[in-house]
């Protein structure tokens, strides 16, 4: 490495940016993040201009250079720059991931010109001490709402929330990101016996004192609602929902947050009505696509007839429409498999499911989902309890790294129980296999399963 590039890799290392900020990309689901960046931007919506929208094509840059599409990030922070051009200031980020992407493609000069820019902005403002409380207010900001990267980051981005605080204590943005934080950090409890009740939460005490500096911010009312919810004080959460979805009715992640309230409390017409309005408005969003398939499926199921033809071709529909958008999304098209199945097109299901396993880019926790409905197609649809059992013992065998663990395990307790009541005894040996869990014994290599063909139908069959 010559000096003049060893000069520029140091130079780099100290800038303020999403590259020195140690976002790793094993810590978060980049498709996801990636998916609702996207379509946040693509849905026009009232006071999302300026920061917030500078926030999400910086971190759309960085994530589509840690897929390795570097083109593509450049093109995202060219237009941070281009829209933000009227302030340098508001540009020290977007300047220090451009320096970033343009080394990383082979453009030093570039790189190092954008470098001279840094040190310029630096050199006219009035301190010169580093202190991480005299960096930039709009640095400071990206920073600290660019660690919701990933739950991994959640402290980090509680602590520099705080730390803003005690230089602007009555700060609309940074009590907002410091409840968010907060919120987004005791979500992460979820065994009911020990998570905080509504009265001892940080986050709704938070949370109340944003809505007292700002009235109007939809999401805080949403996340109060959440908080109410869990809690089981559900005439109040009505109340927050109702009153975010006013404030903010074409706002994506509002509606979805309200929509996926609705469904769990069975109001699936009304969120059906409030899912397919926002479609009008964002009709590439896969995710609501998702969500409005899913208030179809639990529609048909509140009907009394779960097989109602005319809701699951509504629902497989949005499904598809989905995969279309995203095809990245591994669980609804695995759902979509299962839907088809109800529709009794079992070919169609049995392709879409050979489909799936075939892909290179199957999380663990896609494979754990794919076992659980491939099972349950074979149990429900088609009859084989044998090869539903080998499936659900497959999706255990990756631990529990989902819910779909949980699902695998109570299934299996079913088949257990349906076999002692009807023939007295256990042909899948599946309390052994389950307790095998409990004593912490269990491994693929002493179960005599091979990784290479976990799943795999015609493998488990």
């Amino acid at each position: 490495m010559s000096d003049s590039e060893n000069t520029l890799e140091k130079n780099l290392k100290k800038l303020q940016c999403h590259f020195t900020w140690e976002l790793n990309k094993e810590q978060a689901d980049l498709n996801l993040l990636e998916i609702k960046l996207r379509e946040t931007l693509e849905v026009v919506q009232e006071g999302f201009e300026g920061n917030l929208k500078r926030h999400s094509l910086n971190l759309l840059a960085y994530i589509k250079h840690l897929k390795g599409e570097d083109k593509r990030a450049l093109e995202c922070l060219e237009k941070a720059e281009r829209e933000n051009a009227h302030s340098e200031r508001l540009c020290v980020v977007t300047y220090g991931n451009l320096a970033w992407v343009c080394h990383h493609i082979g453009d030093d000069i570039r790189a190092d010109g954008y470098i001279q820019k840094l040190e310029e902005i630096h050199k006219a403002s009035a301190t010169a001490s580093t202190s991480v409380l005299l960096v930039p207010r709009e640095v400071h900001s990206e920073k600290a709402w660019s660690l919701k990267f990933s739950k991994h980051h959640y402290t980090r981005a509680k602590e520099c929330f705080q730390e803003a605080l005690q230089m602007e204590p009555e700060d609309k943005e940074w009590n907002s990101g410091f409840a968010f934080s907060l919120f987004r950090q005791e979500g992460l409890v979820t065994r009911e016996d020990q998570r905080l009740s509504y009265e001892d939460s940080l986050a709704v005490k938070q949370l109340n004192y944003v809505l007292e500096l700002n009235p109007d911010s939809a999401m805080t009312r949403v996340y109060l609602g959440l908080k109410c919810y869990k809690n089981r004080r559900n005439a109040e959460a009505w109340g927050y929902m109702r009153k975010a979805l006013s404030l903010a009715p074409y706002d994506l992640s509002v509606v979805l947050q309200v929509g996926r309230f609705m469904k769990k409390e069975q109001s699936y017409d009304e969120a059906l009505a409030v899912l397919l309005r926002m479609l009008q408005r964002a009709p590439n969003s896969s995710r609501l696509h998702h969500e409005i398939a899913n208030n179809y499926r639990w529609r048909a199921k509140q009907s009394g007839d779960p097989h109602d033809q005319t809701l699951l071709k509504r629902c497989v529909f949005h499904l598809e429409e989905g995969a279309r958008l995203n095809p990245t999304h591994i669980y609804p098209q695995v759902e979509l498999a299962v839907r088809y199945s109800e529709l009794k097109d079992t070919s169609k299901a049995m392709e879409k499911f050979q489909e799936l396993w075939s892909r290179s880019d199957l999380k663990p926790s896609d494979r754990q989902a794919w076992h659980r409905m491939y099972g349950d197609v074979q149990l429900y649809h088609l009859g084989s309890e044998r090869t539903a059992v080998n499936h659900y013992k497959e999706g255990m065998r990756l631990y529990n790294i989902s819910t779909e663990w949980s699902q695998c395990r109570r299934r299996l307790l079913k088949v257990l129980r349906f076999n002692k009541e009807r023939r007295g005894d256990d042909p899948y040996d599946i309390r052994e296999f389950v307790d095998s869990f409990k004593r912490g014994v269990f491994n693929v290599e002493e179960a005599g399963v091979s990784t290479l063909t976990l799943g795999h139908p015609e493998s488990t069959s």
